[in-house]
């Protein structure tokens, strides 16, 4: 990987955040998941809260001056610690960005004292779940979901993701 640094994301940071949102979701135009939703972006009333609260990492390329190359955000949903976006521009793909930012995460869960860090993602496309699963998140069966994880599926569906190509997996701490 080359050099980045990942650290709390600030205020000044969300039009950063946002153009990584919109560039990494252009990987998935033509796959029909989420073309109706490749100009949306994640709600930036709770972003600001989010990063207020020291729930968003940004990371940044050090050869490039601190360019932006890609975020993470967690909630807290309950007994749930749950990384809600995973973003990575794609010309920094591939290089251990987006694992270094979910290992941010999975710390501060941990810090938080969870016992897993939880996340939906696609089954299918290699830089989702085959991604999480190199990290060790498993599937979580439909009968172990908590009532938090009912309402993203809810939610998620009300929006137009194809659910039935989606998965919970949590990750251990």
């Amino acid at each position: 990987m080359n050099a980045h640094t990942i650290k709390p994301a600030r205020l000044s940071d969300l039009k950063a955040i946002k153009e990584i949102e919109l560039a990494a979701a252009s990987r998935f135009k033509g796959h029909g998941l989420v073309d109706h939703l490749m100009d949306h972006h994640f709600d930036q009333t709770l972003l600001k809260t989010l990063i207020k609260d020291e729930q968003v990492w940004v990371s940044f390329a050090d050869q490039e001056q601190g360019k932006a190359t890609g975020f993470a955000i967690a909630t807290i949903l309950g007994p749930i610690a749950y990384l809600e976006e995973l973003d990575v521009l794609p010309a920094f793909g591939q290089q251990g960005l987006g694992k270094a930012l979910v290992l941010t995460v999975a710390q501060w869960a941990r810090e938080k004292r969870f016992a897993h860090l939880t996340l939906s993602t696609f089954t299918h496309i290699p830089w989702n779940a085959p991604f999480y699963e190199k990290l060790g998140f498993v599937a979580l069966p439909k009968k172990n979901w908590e009532s938090q994880l009912h309402e993203i599926y809810m939610l998620e569906q009300k929006i137009g993701l194809p659910v039935e190509k989606r998965v919970f997996m949590r990750l251990k701490l």
